[in-house]
This record gives structure tokens, sequence and C-alpha cells, in this order.
């Protein structure tokens, strides 16, 4: 999979050659809503490089940096999963206050001058421009003239409501891991990767909430399988005011955990 940064599609030597199936979001979680998406530029009809076009982080953290309640997935996580996913490419924008003042209609002006797009697949919510002020009607009205699809996709439910990011953090959140697993169609994993770790007693490892980035679930002991340098061994996470604790066969190295 290709990655490249919004600058990247001004050089004709790191741009995108040929016709693209693309879509376009922040997909934090990757969710069984997203994943309609993806089938829906991978498995599209035409020869189009299926291309995902998202954001390094959240616009949220950019945005209202206090209120962000965390990451589902990090941006590594959120990568390797895409590839797994059959995306051929992903341009990553670095989310400014700048790019929050473009306008819905000069966001797609761009795109359609740096881009060949073939198809374009959004869900029902799609907001995009200053503000969200543009959706899916003015997308299609700013594309009709182009020759470009648009497909608009249903909202996918699961327990009888709509999917939703949002919705995955509060199940987390609420230690319902197995919803969260339903609706990720993945197991919700903490990723540990270059997290500085202060090994304690009996080979546990305590760290502090302060330096990561995703939602944690309420205080409370829970069964865990951690992935890393000595493979993977099951484990049990405890979730305190500022700090987790990791116990498990062997501490040392642990890269992922993944809640049961």
């Amino acid at each position: 999979m290709t990655v490249l940064s919004w600058n990247d599609l001004n050089s004709p030597q790191a741009g995108i050659a040929g016709p693209v199936r693309l879509t376009i979001g922040v997909f934090d979680g990757l969710h069984i809503g997203h994943r309609r998406l993806m089938e829906g530029v991978v498995h599209g009809s035409g020869g189009g490089i299926p291309l995902v076009i998202t954001f390094r982080q959240s616009p949220a953290i950019v945005l209202a940096p206090g209120t962000f309640p965390g990451l589902i997935l990090t941006y590594r996580q959120k990568l390797a999963r895409l590839g797994s996913l059959g995306i051929g490419a992903v341009v990553v924008i670095d989310f400014s206050r700048e790019m929050s003042n473009l306008s819905g209609k000069a966001f797609i002006a761009l795109l359609m001058e740096r881009l060949a797009i073939e198809k374009i697949a959004v869900g029902h919510d799609f907001r995009f421009g200053k503000g969200g002020n543009a959706g899916t009607d003015d997308l299609k009205e700013m594309l009709s003239a182009t020759g470009t699809e648009v497909q608009v996709t249903e909202p996918v439910l699961w327990g009888g409501s709509i999917v939703s990011s949002s919705r995955i953090r509060k199940t987390i959140k609420d230690a319902e891991f197995s919803a969260a697993k339903a609706m990720l169609a993945a197991a919700y994993a903490l990723d540990l990767r270059g997290i500085p770790t202060q090994t304690l007693e009996r080979g546990a490892v305590r760290i502090a909430q302060s330096g990561l980035t995703q939602v944690l679930p309420k205080p409370g002991t829970y069964p865990v399988l951690c992935t890393g340098s000595a493979g993977e061994m099951p484990g049990e996470i405890t979730v305190g005011e500022d700090a987790l604790t990791i116990a498990a066969a062997d501490c040392n190295d642990i890269a992922m955990v993944f809640f049961q």
C-alpha cells in the first residue's frame, strides 16, 4: 500500500498516476460501517486504484483538544488495517486550522485537479468543508457534470442502532468489549509501541495514562491477550485513575494488548 502526504499529490514523481476510486473520512475504528465504504472502492467496477483520503490525527483533536475522548485506532493501526482491507493507496492529511477554513467546493476542486476520480464512496452522514457546511447532496451537485460516480452508502446497523465511532467509544468506556468487537469486526486493542513503561515486581508493568491517546475502559481489571517480542500470551490489565498495570508471563516489549 502506497502512503502519500497531501503535498505529495502536487508532485508528478510522488503523485498517483491513473484513475482512482476513493473514499474520504477520519475512519477512527474502521468499523463495519467504514468497511462498507472500503468494499465500495475495492470491489467497485473500473480499474481505478482503491484510494483512501484520511487524517493523521482526528480534526477534533485540533479543533477541540480538551474535549476529545480518545482514539479507537492509532495512526499506525489505521494504516495497517486499511492495507488489510485491500486499499491500494492512502493520502494522509495533516489537519490544521488553515485546512478547516477550506470550503467544501474548494476541497473537491483540489481533488479533481490532482486526481482522475472514477468514483467517490461516502457515508449517508458525510460532511465536508468549513464547519461541515456541505453534505452528500452538495457533493453530487459538484460532480454532476464530471462523470464521476458518487455512491452514498446507507447506515449500517448493529443491535438495532446505527454503528458509529462515538457509539463504539461508549462501549469501550463501559467495558462492553464483545459489542465493540462486533462493531469493529476486530478486538479492541491498545497500541503500546513506543509508549514508556515502568517495570514493577513480579514482571508487571505500569503505564501512565497521560502517555496514551486511545480511549480506555472504566477502572477495573480485565482479561487481555498481549502480543510482543515473546509472541502471544494471556494476561490482565488493571485500569486505574491515572495509570494502567499489565500483568503477563513476559511483560518485556509488549506491543499490543487485545481486550477479550
